[in-house]
């Protein structure tokens, strides 16, 4: 399946801003889901998260009082409870159903209640998403690797937050990041988007289908950001580049591995980077790129296949 999408992505054109840009992403595919996000979930007042009844730090208690399956994306922010969390991975939560969810915690360090869950404005940062995607494959403490990755965010930006809230760091960001990310426009269609800064691919992601993509584009795009030096350079935007990367990354080789809810979820890994693919009554629901230094995080041990997905060569 993804195979036979490599050749049919359209690119459409480049957005530059300082020293990144962006190529806008169409896929062949527009799947019409019938599917409701964290974000509408809450704003229609269909979902609630909540601590578990002895709370735990990794494990969220989400009910769906839709009429439609749910969906949770791999870095998505809730804040409030005991601290706040990331969901972990993409997850699909059955329709007026309540699961137990696996999350890690962005707020290392307040233990105690504040408010009620909400959604956040954020999705977890770039990097500290690559340092916890490849500890989970490498068997190594994804929670404090974790940790570890936001507080190197906010030395980076000369931040120090009482609670050591990864949103905290966004939040005194929030002015530069909103001013940048107007430079970068959703197009019409648009299901996904690489990211390009200082000329070189750092990731991509892909929803299949319009709607979904277009709640998380910002998001998305202030993930990449705020782990960037945003700088006055040029470069010229190869295509080609792009391109080149998704072909090889759909070249790759496919793991399914333990899923959580209604979701297949998938592993891949190649010689620049590691990403998850999800999927929905087989159908590609979410793809996600991301090429990072494993060596910076001394994560540059071997990952395990744990079995091909057939489906998907």
């Amino acid at each position: 399946m993804i195979s036979a999408l490599k050749s049919e992505i359209e690119f459409l054109d480049s957005q530059v801003h300082k020293n990144m840009a962006i190529i806008p992403i169409k896929t062949p595919i527009n799947y019409n889901i019938d599917i409701l996000t964290l974000k509408k979930g809450f704003e229609l007042g269909l979902v609630e998260v909540k601590e578990c009844e002895k709370p735990q730090v990794n494990t969220l208690i989400v009910v769906n009082n839709s009429v439609s399956p749910l969906l949770l994306v791999d870095g998505e922010e809730i804040i409030g409870g005991d601290q706040n969390r990331i969901v972990n991975a993409t997850v699909i939560i059955d329709a007026q159903s309540e699961m137990h969810i696996p999350v890690n915690c962005t707020e290392h360090g307040r233990w105690g209640y504040k408010h009620e869950f909400k959604p956040s404005e954020y999705i977890l940062n770039s990097r500290t998403r690559f340092a916890k995607t490849h500890a989970r494959r490498s068997n190594r403490d994804v929670q404090t690797e974790v940790w570890n990755s936001i507080d190197r965010l906010e030395s980076l930006h000369n931040v120090s937050s009482k609670t050591q809230a990864m949103s905290e760091t966004y939040e005194r960001k929030k002015t530069d990041l909103n001013e940048l990310v107007k430079s970068f426009e959703i197009c019409k269609g648009q299901t996904g988007v690489v990211i390009i800064i200082d000329g070189e691919v750092k990731g991509f992601e892909i929803f299949f289908n319009a709607e979904i993509y277009a709640e998380y584009h910002e998001k998305i795009l202030k993930s990449y950001l705020i782990d960037a030096e945003i700088k006055d350079s040029a470069f010229t935007v190869n295509v080609d580049t792009a391109r080149e990367i998704i072909s090889k990354a759909c070249e790759s080789e496919f793991s399914e591995v333990g899923s959580t809810g209604l979701e297949k979820s998938f592993e891949f890994k190649n010689e620049e980077g590691l990403g998850n693919l999800y999927s929905f009554k087989d159908e590609i629901i979410h793809v996600s790129y991301m090429i990072g230094d494993e060596k910076e995080f001394g994560m540059d041990e071997a990952h395990p296949n744990s079995g091909r997905a057939d489906f998907i060569v």
